[in-house]
């Protein structure tokens, strides 16, 4: 023991020597804690121990500092950049860490996001609040998307992609089980109204519910009373083609409800097809419609065999196949060079003003490239940029704050202050190979 001290009293120095090094090694100096061996089996013995990496409670303050100025910065910016800069604070560090602050800024966000021009960049963003508000508040993120005007489902909207995170985060925290899907179901209906039921989000639900045996076929059935209204417009018919496929495919349904669902689908179908005014459909429309096809035939034979004779001209859509044209992303030398720099300093250990200086020499690359606008409808950084910051936060936690006030641009400047707090808060070993761990002790059994 009186050994042990020692080792432990030299680490305790080692801390106080190097700052660095002493936000990884300051739990291991916690006294009697620190002193308790971890019993383990003869087995796990021999097994190679895990590093330990901890974060000092200075740090984990620093990091809660950082995503607070990042926030304060966002107060002057247009709404656009705004949300993009509080979608990215939401998602900084775990979600328990400042839990009570990420909760009121994701029904900010939500607010925010219903003031952009309508399109899938609100819808989005709608979504992305709505299913982290999810995280704290099930409850309260199901009332946010009652409040939501209904598409028809006639495209995916902000609902429709929310829906399907926050359902899962529903059953699975909140209300598991038949309770929680009979909740489910009851915001389904009302937004299902006048089209729009989250079709999608429903597979999840079916997936919860297999441990019984009756609940999945009820729960499905009732979901198909709501799609035989007729209320869906061509995307809400695809949706519940998926669900269909779904459902059959784990077994939650039974045959007689997928050959009703699938003739169910084949005549909505028909009847958009066919409809009043009824414009011709582009090509990702009729890619929807033969994924559709396509489910009802893999789920509900006999109500494909019925198409091919019924409705033939539904499933002679043909779709032109498209080369996607892959753009790969220019690459900055000078940043990259910037990177390599600051990892070799890394490498080979430098004094805190050589690594101050590498890192500011990096900052001012990615100051001159943000600055003035010169990305202005950029929401989010390049990947070069965002790895230089990142790796520079690793390197310099303590003093990273001071070296970001070279990003002149608020924007900007508060993004990278979240990227930077990401590395602050929660250090990991990657880009690092030089930095010192604790190994987890072992000690045989008494």
């Amino acid at each position: 023991m009186e050994l042990r001290s020692k080792w432990w009293a030299g680490a305790l120095g080692l801390v106080l020597a190097l700052p660095a090094a002493g936000s990884l090694l300051a739990e291991a100096g916690n006294g009697e804690q620190a002193a308790r061996l971890v019993r383990v089996s003869r087995k796990a013995k021999h097994a190679k121990a895990k590093p330990v990496v901890s974060v000092s409670q200075a740090q984990m303050e620093l990091s809660h500092q950082m995503v607070r100025t990042a926030y304060l910065l966002g107060h002057g910016l247009e709404t656009r950049q705004r949300v993009a800069l509080m979608i990215r604070l939401l998602y900084t560090m775990r979600p328990e860490v400042m839990a009570a602050e990420k909760r009121e800024w994701a029904e900010e966000v939500f607010g925010l996001a219903q003031q952009l021009p309508p399109g899938e960049v609100a819808d989005a963003a709608i979504a992305t609040a709505t299913a982290r508000l999810a995280v704290y508040d099930a409850d309260r993120a199901l009332e946010l998307l009652d409040s939501l005007p209904s598409q028809g489902g006639r495209r995916e909207d902000a609902r429709t992609m929310a829906s399907r995170l926050v359902f899962a985060e529903y059953m699975q925290h909140h209300a598991p089980g038949v309770q929680g899907a009979q909740t489910l179901l009851a915001h389904g209906r009302r937004w299902g109204e006048h089209g729009g039921f989250p079709y999608g989000a429903s597979a999840m639900v079916l997936g919860r519910l297999r441990s019984n045996e009756d609940a999945p076929e009820y729960f499905f059935r009732e979901v198909l009373v709501t799609f035989e209204r007729g209320q869906e417009g061509l995307y809400g018919v695809c949706d519940f083609a998926g669900l269909l496929e779904r459902a059959a495919a784990m077994e939650a349904i039974s045959e007689d409800a997928a050959e009703e669902a699938g003739r169910n689908i084949v005549g909505q179908l028909r009847k958009l097809a066919e409809g009043e005014n009824q414009e011709p459909w582009s090509d990702e429309q009729k890619r929807q419609v033969v994924a559709a096809l396509n489910d009802v035939r893999v789920s509900a034979p006999k109500a494909f065999e019925e198409a091919e004779k019924n409705v033939p001209g539904l499933l002679a859509l043909r779709v032109e196949k498209v080369a996607v044209k892959v753009e790969i992303p220019k690459v900055d030398v000078g940043l990259q060079a910037a990177f390599h720099e600051l990892a070799e300093a890394m490498r080979e250990r430098r004094t805190p003003e050589e690594m101050h200086a590498v890192i500011a020499q990096g900052l001012q690359l990615v100051n001159a490239r943000y600055k003035g606008g010169g990305c202005a409808e950029c929401t989010s950084p390049d990947v070069q940029s965002w790895a230089l910051v990142s790796l520079a936060a690793y390197a310099a936690p303590m003093t990273i704050v001071t070296q970001l006030n070279a990003i002149e641009d608020p924007f900007w400047h508060g993004y990278f202050l979240a990227i930077a707090a990401q590395q602050v808060g929660e250090p990991t070993r990657v880009a690092d190979p030089t930095r010192k761990v604790v190994e987890k002790e072992e000690a045989e059994p008494e």
